[in-house]
């Protein structure tokens, strides 16, 4: 590969990555917000709907450190194929219109999103140089939310104009179209040259497995805290300021959303792109997801409520890529999948644990004692942002 093509986070051959991320994640996005629907249609109850939308993120988040594994044996092109492939098969399989399948598609969907995940992430780290993996690592994640802010309206437009096959049909083209984008990425990738590199890689030691397992054990519990303090606002925001009386509930998200836009596409140079601990950053940004609910625990005036807004905003931007970025560059390549399935399960883990303990909080308390809780998991992850001292990579 070129190497000025490497040093461009916008070459063809990342675009198309790009691209793919988008269709993939929009059409999960979809199911997300229609299935609940087209269950209720069939008959679901509220415990049914909430067995098969929950085992998606259940399976997803079990699996990633196994699809790392896999996938740092056998190299990330091949896999990328096979999960496009399966996940077109998966939403085909959907108009069946049974509850059952829904159950057993969301599952599978589940596994194919902890092998796909993983494998863009380590394709774009393997298309782009050192220098600008950061800003590679920020696009993809920018590339797989975007479909977040417009989807929920489109699928809420769309249930009231198409029958239920019509929809899950769409939503199977959508699958088998990204197979042929995924095609032609292959293609691009160039043949054998990502399975050359892995070959030529040394087998890692048994203490560089070690010492690859601790690295991440930092990154990986800031963001399961993060991931706690940032379950709120999706989840409880729009309940809490109804409960006041408050209708700003959209002002919040169109602001948050706009933030977290700009942020990640302008602020990617100021990702750091070393094995070097972003200590300064890091901390800046678990300030700004502290002081997002503290502010809204002291008055949710609309100023106020727009600076937590700006806070939130900013720290979901820089955080998950920064800390990605970090960790690629302090694990063995060799194990560089798997070190990394156990810090995006770490982030799984602290969404879906997050909301149920966070919801446990506002019943025991209030909506204002759930946003002082989140106060408190801040200032712990500050605390022990300011204590860490970082690692430098591993030797294999």
């Amino acid at each position: 590969m070129i190497p000025a093509i490497k040093e461009n986070p916008f070459s063809h051959r990342a675009i198309w990555l790009y691209a793919v991320a988008f269709v993939f994640y929009a059409t999960n996005h979809m199911l997300i917000i229609a299935l609940p629907f087209l269950s209720q249609k069939l008959g679901a109850a509220r415990m049914e709907i909430g067995i098969i939308m929950g085992s998606y993120m259940f399976v997803s988040m079990f699996l990633r450190p196994v699809a790392g594994k896999v996938v740092d044996r056998f190299g990330s092109r091949n896999i990328f194929m096979i999960a496009l492939v399966l996940n077109a098969i998966v939403l085909i399989s959907y108009t069946v219109g049974n509850l059952w399948a829904f159950a057993v598609m969301r599952a599978l969907q589940g596994a194919i999103l902890a092998f796909f995940s993983m494998t863009v992430h380590l394709l774009i780290m393997d298309l782009l140089t050192d220098k600008v993996r950061g800003q590679g690592l920020s696009l993809l994640s920018l590339a797989s939310m975007l479909p977040y802010t417009f989807v929920p309206a489109l699928v809420l437009f769309m249930k009231d104009q198409v029958t239920i096959t019509g929809m899950l049909l769409l939503f199977a083209v959508l699958g088998f179209c990204n197979i042929f984008l995924g095609v032609r990425l292959y293609t691009l990738l160039g043949q054998g040259s990502l399975k050359q590199n892995k070959q030529e890689m040394e087998p890692v030691t048994t203490e560089g497995k070690r010492k690859a397992g601790k690295a991440i054990v930092f990154p990986a519990l800031v963001m399961l805290l993060a991931s706690i303090v940032f379950c709120i606002a999706p989840t409880y925001m729009p309940l809490y300021l109804e409960s006041r009386g408050l209708d700003t509930a959209p002002l919040y998200f169109l602001v948050e959303t706009g933030v977290l836009i700009l942020i990640r596409f302008f602020g990617r140079k100021y990702i750091p792109s070393s094995d070097s601990f972003p200590k300064g950053l890091l901390i800046l940004l678990v300030i700004c997801f502290t002081l997002s609910p503290a502010l809204l625990a002291l008055t949710l005036s609309t100023p106020v409520l727009l600076a937590a807004a700006i806070c939130n905003g900013l720290a979901l931007s820089l955080l998950y890529p920064t800390l990605m970025t970090y960790i690629s560059f302090v694990v063995p390549e060799k194990v560089r999948g798997y070190s990394i399935g156990w810090f995006i399960a770490a982030a799984d883990f602290g969404t879906s644990s997050g909301a149920f303990l966070m919801g446990l909080v506002a019943d025991a308390f209030t909506y204002r004692g759930m946003l002082v809780a989140a106060v408190c998991i801040g200032v712990l992850t500050l605390l022990l942002t300011l204590c860490h001292r970082g690692q430098k990579a591993v030797a294999p």
